[in-house]
């Protein structure tokens, strides 16, 4: 009974492998090609990575530069308008000076003292003026401050006088009250 089932499962054993033969026969060589395809796998993706990582690197070295080419456009964007701003206000000096001249070189008296030379000299003349007027009227109070002080010091020795006459006036009217009217002589 034993040998029996030995050799039932032998025989199934047989059937299945000559039933499965052709499906190992298929199977070897897909598991080749999967073998040959793996490896083909492994190189494109090293050299995926390779490539990926080599991109990165130059992407991130590119926005470097894109970032550093902003920063220098914005500065050379920021001179560009100061110098723009210079020439203007440079020609706005340049036609003062040129309207400056053409009144200067004017035969007209009239037209040249609306010139700016005269205008300042117009000025200046005046400064040197109130500078004399004020030195003279600052000695004049040098002059005066030692007598103003002793008159100062002469009129406050005045006001106390007077302050203590009218005290002693009116004390004097007021014991007069007093005593009842009586000329009575204090010493």
């Amino acid at each position: 009974a034993v040998v029996s089932t030995q050799s039932t499962g032998n025989e199934m054993i047989a059937e299945k492998k000559a039933s499965l033969a052709p499906v190992i026969k298929e199977l070897r060589p897909l598991r080749a090609k999967c073998s040959e395809l793996e490896q083909l796998h492994a190189q494109k993706k090293s050299e995926y990575d390779s490539l990926s990582a080599r991109l990165g690197s130059n992407l991130h070295s590119l926005e470097q530069e894109v970032k550093e080419l902003r920063e220098t456009a914005q500065t050379e964007e920021s001179r560009y308008h100061f110098l723009m701003h210079s020439k203007q206000l440079l020609e706005l000096e340049q036609q003062k000076v040129e309207e400056e001249l053409a009144v200067y070189k004017n035969p007209d008296p009239a037209a040249r003292k609306q010139s700016l030379r005269e205008q300042y000299n117009r000025k200046i003349l005046e400064q040197d003026n109130l500078g004399k007027a004020l030195r003279a009227k600052q000695k004049t109070v040098r002059e005066q401050h030692v007598p103003n002080v002793a008159q100062m010091a002469m009129w406050r020795d005045l006001t106390t006088l007077l302050t203590c006459k009218t005290n002693t006036l009116s004390r004097l009217q007021q014991k007069e009250v007093e005593t009842g009217g009586e000329n009575i002589l204090i010493l």
